[in-house]
């Protein structure tokens, strides 16, 4: 495990115990935080449904906090909220997780709740007729989000026969179907004691917590989980380049390229994801340089995403229909790049960064810590999250070559694009697509160097005080009237924010926008730094920078381990006092701004929020929205 790791899950604060029952729960104390979080995790998803059944682990997460013998329906989440906690679920291919996170006074009796669902939930199926009419709502709203109907296609159309072909949730035709027999006997089946792993972390006594496990779920009876196994993938080798394309009542084109991919327990799974680290991981990376920087696209992903049988590469560009085929191009370019050992030690250096942060930033809270222990302790043991951190941490230049030409062959990748139905077909066939492909390569985009030392920039003699104390909060003023307000809290991250009053309603009709379009702008370079500078020295300090702005203030904040404070503090100050506001800048993020704007009327939830609003507020600038209008941000 890594020494950073180690600082934050101690190998001996973490006391691991296995029930007579096969139960696996792990338990860790994190002083000071004044909350513990409950994680369940059991080892049922989309992956363990037949094709009569598809949909029904999802169906069953709706229904798990449904009501047991002892709670009718709603009070689960009566008596969690009570007891000032939250809880919530989730469903994914190869697991289903539930959680509550409530203070520390709360534990004993969020647990007692918790074990109530997990072993006594009744399926009601008066309860269950109309949850499904919510989850077939849930559905057809998912079917509206472009995003979400793009991945899945890629999905399908990267798979032949294996169950992640399927649309996850499950289609109205099957919902509609079910009977509480058939969620009763998928819940009976896979909601054992030997399939389930509970994590507790928080303010609470690692024996205490186990004794409590012990006292509420060791009466549960060990029995054996049967699966039965979908159909397996046949070798990708020598297909060819695969090709589709979609067209609907959308306002831009979704562009994605995928591969399949090893599962998480492949030894080439690391190198993999330091790959979609170093492609599309923070505004250095060669994506954001080749693709959204050029104005080619709003947006631009690459992940590798891994559950337990298979795994899918994707890179994902949301652009204007006009300039799909050239975010494309751009993107497929890198990927080649990288395939041809175009891949630098100072890349690579910032890439290592950016993992760490993001793994420390994941371990930052009680609930973060306990969702780690959990879904890697249902991987095989929870200390392999560390070891694959130190893997993808060792990744060299030629581990990263090697596993990008093993995977991310042209004749191993499928093509999508979900494209407005007023635009023209974006391309023919795979062949025309292959074509668009081998035409002429992009400019390449400047290599990441390794920033030199900046010397702290640090203020004069000028007077600050203490204003008060409440706690483990301190507020100081600076000599000019400013408030400091200092927080000490345990973890491994520091935030930093400079927060401003303003926002849209100090914007008019014909600027509409401005602040939020200012606040972006700022994050593109200062007087000091290129935005390209700016970019790497943040994510060679392990950050993550940001803005945003409201109806009434705006902000710039920064988040960084906690031993790169000085750097973190420094590179804010630059952003808040010396932003350049380059000609550049401002029309790179204003197409992006007004490719935002299209966006959300794409989004079935963001467009009928910005509506209500507008109607509830009527000439009130709060009822402007804070991204303004297409008319007002082009001028």
């Amino acid at each position: 495990m890594t020494g950073a790791i180690a600082r934050v899950l101690p190998p001996g604060s973490v006391v691991r115990d296995v029930l007579p029952n096969g139960l696996r729960v792990l338990a860790r104390r994190k002083p000071g935080c004044g909350t513990v979080a409950i994680v369940t995790y059991v080892g049922a998803g989309y992956f363990d449904e037949t094709d009569e059944v598809s949909g029904i682990a999802h169906v069953l997460e709706h229904m798990y906090f449904k009501g047991t013998p002892t709670r009718g329906v709603g009070e689960i989440a009566k008596e969690t909220k009570a007891s000032g906690g939250l809880l919530n679920t989730a469903t994914i291919y190869d697991h289903t997780h539930y959680y509550a996170v409530l203070p520390a006074g709360g534990f004993e009796a969020g647990l007692a709740i918790q074990a109530d669902a997990y072993a006594h939930s009744v399926i009601d199926a008066a309860e269950l007729a109309r949850e499904l009419e919510v989850i077939i709502e849930e559905a057809k709203r998912k079917a509206d989000n472009p995003s979400a109907v793009a991945t899945e296609t890629l999905f399908a159309l990267l798979h032949d026969a294996h169950r992640i072909r399927r649309w996850r949730i499950g289609r109205e035709a099957v919902l509609r179907g079910f009977t509480r027999d058939q969620v009763l006997a998928f819940y009976r089946n896979f909601y054992r004691p030997r399939n389930t792993v509970l994590a507790i972390v928080g303010d609470v006594d690692p024996g205490r917590a186990i004794a409590e496990v012990a006292r509420h779920y060791g009466h549960l009876t060990d029995e054996p989980v049967v699966r039965t196994p979908g159909p397996a993938e046949p070798p990708p080798a020598g297909r060819g380049l695969r090709y589709q394309e979609l067209d609907g009542d959308v306002q831009q084109s979704e562009v994605l390229v995928g591969w399949r991919t090893p599962p998480l327990a492949h030894s080439d799974s690391p190198a993999l994801d330091v790959v979609a680290t170093l492609l599309a991981a923070g505004r250095a990376s060669r994506l954001y340089c080749a693709v959204r920087d050029r104005r080619l696209a709003a947006a631009i992903s690459a992940w590798n995403y891994t559950p337990s049988e298979l795994g899918v590469f994707a890179v994902h560009a949301t652009a204007r229909s006009e300039r799909a085929a050239s975010a494309l191009r751009a993107a497929w370019d890198q990927v080649v790049r990288v395939c041809d050992g175009d891949v630098r030690e100072p890349e690579l250096e910032r890439a290592r960064r950016v993992t760490l942060a993001q793994w420390l930033r994941r371990l930052d809270t009680a609930e973060g810590q306990a969702n780690h222990l959990a879904a890697w302790e249902l991987s095989g043991g929870w200390e392999s999250g560390g070891a694959y951190l130190d893997r993808m941490l060792a990744t060299d230049a030629g581990a990263a070559t090697a596993v990008a030409r093993q995977w991310l062959a042209r004749d191993r990748a499928a093509v999508l694009v979900y494209r407005p139905s007023t635009q023209r077909p974006f391309a023919d066939d795979a062949a025309a697509v292959e074509s668009l492909l081998a035409g002429d390569r992009p400019e390449p985009v400047e290599p990441v160097t390794t920033p030199a030392p900046t010397a702290v920039i640090r203020g004069g003699a000028r007077a600050w005080r203490i204003e008060r104390r409440n706690g483990d909060v301190t507020v100081f003023r600076t000599g000019a009237g400013v408030p400091v307000i200092v927080a000490r809290v345990p973890g491994a991250i520091a935030h930093l924010g400079w927060y401003v009053h303003g926002g849209a309603t100090a914007e008019h009709d014909a600027d509409a926008g401005i602040t939020s379009l200012m606040v972006r702008v700022a994050l593109r370079g200062t007087e000091r730094r290129s935005a390209k500078q700016l970019a790497e020295d943040v994510e060679f300090a392990g950050g993550i920078v940001g803005g945003g702005a409201g109806a009434d203030g705006f902000q710039w904040t920064i988040a960084v381990p906690v031993d790169r404070l000085d750097a973190a503090a420094e590179l804010l100050a630059d952003i808040v006092q010396r932003p350049a506001f380059r000609d550049d800048a401002v029309e790179s993020e204003r197409a992006v701004a007004l490719a935002d704007l299209a966006a959300i009327r794409d989004d079935m939830y963001r467009w009928p929020v910005r509506l209500a609003t507008e109607a509830a507020w009527g000439a009130h600038p709060y009822g402007r929205s804070v991204a303004g209008a297409e008319t007002s941000v082009g001028a």
